[in-house]
């Protein structure tokens, strides 16, 4: 064998091993490559992801904005039938014990034009206000109560004032989505906003005039009764029903003896006495009690006030017999009395002289 050819053979394993020493090397280069390139694509892959999850959030939170401005209800909720039913139970006897409750009337005349009556051709019985205004929390609660002994409200949802207005969280109804039904007058309720200020409703052009000429401030509450009476601002303090839970507030309105009754009754009654000046008196069980028709003799009437209806005796027979027989008939009836009476007087004179 040669010299050449033993070097080539002794040359060949130190080849061999050297690519055998390279190869290794040559794989992890290529690995950490292929590592360096899915690192990067997954990073890139994160952050994509990453930023399709932020603007998912972001458009969330702004479609909720968006209806909670265009429909917000979550202040508002079902009033509990128990409240309802305790308002119900308001007896004639609770109201008269109360009367006017000590307070000044909040009524104002409104003596230069005709009637405002509603879409039925009824009195109407406007009301301006929002939810998040706590006068208008307390003044709702006689306004209801006054409604009711006209009519009936088949829904009313119940509301609080705002948290970071005077008298903060005053339990109250909203006549927001309020359906009210009365054979005697039309009510017609405006709230302007919602308890966070957001929009809810807007006056007609007609009650847009009545704002303009009889509350051209823009107070509220605002009450006009029929273009007869006006109440602006509150009628009585809303302190009073601070702590108390609507359950709380209709809960005292049954006993005539608490101020919160002797407020929201008065001021109930002094809106009853307005509204019976609308209706001609009507209906009678409400109107013809003394204690409505004391506040009535106290209250300046408008020239466009209608004539109250006569209400017929019930110590009288409806239809006076005209014929002989009725006549005489009738004679007993008239005389008896007169014969009792001077039986009575002789008796007490003898009992004097006795």
């Amino acid at each position: 064998m040669s010299h050449s050819s033993t070097n080539s053979l002794s040359k060949r394993p130190q080849t061999e091993s050297r690519l055998r020493g390279t190869a290794p090397r040559q794989t992890q280069r290529a690995g950490r490559r292929r590592g360096v390139s899915v690192w990067r694509a997954y990073r890139w892959w994160l952050v994509g992801l990453t930023l399709v999850v932020i603007g998912a959030i972001v458009g969330l939170f702004l479609l909720l904005g968006h209806q909670s401005t265009a429909n917000p209800t979550s202040s508002r909720s079902a009033t509990d039938p128990q409240v309802l039913n305790d308002l119900a139970l308001i007896s004639d006897s609770q109201f008269s014990k109360v009367g006017t409750g000590n307070l000044s009337s909040p009524l104002r005349v409104i003596a230069d034009r005709p009637m405002l009556r509603g879409p039925t051709g009824k009195p109407e019985f406007f009301y301006w206000g929002a939810e998040f205004c706590p006068y208008c929390a307390a003044e709702r609660w006689p306004v209801v109560v006054a409604l009711s002994r006209f009519g009936s409200f088949s829904k009313l949802p119940e509301t609080t004032s705002s948290d970071t207005d005077a008298y903060p969280n005053t339990a109250t109804f909203t006549f927001h989505g309020s359906v009210y039904q009365s054979n005697y007058l039309d009510f017609a309720p405006v709230e302007l906003e919602d308890r966070e200020g957001h929009p809810l409703e807007g006056p007609t052009v007609e009650e847009q005039q009545i704002i303009g000429s009889l509350n051209p401030d823009g107070s509220i509450p605002f009450l006009d009764i029929a273009n007869l009476y006006l109440v602006r601002g509150q009628s009585y303090d809303p302190g009073i029903l601070t702590g108390l839970s609507q359950r709380d507030i209709a809960l005292q309105l049954t006993d005539p003896s608490t101020p919160v009754a002797k407020n929201i009754l008065g001021v109930a009654n002094y809106l009853t006495a307005a509204i019976c000046v609308a209706t001609a008196d009507q209906p009678a069980s409400v109107c013809n009690t003394s204690y409505i028709q004391f506040i009535q003799r106290q209250l300046p009437r408008s020239p466009y006030a209608p004539t109250p209806t006569p209400t017929p005796s019930a110590s009288l027979p409806s239809a006076l017999p005209t014929t002989a027989l009725g006549l005489i008939m009738l004679l007993p009836t008239v005389r008896r009395p007169q014969r009792d009476v001077r039986r009575h007087t002789s008796q007490y004179q003898a009992r004097k002289k006795c």
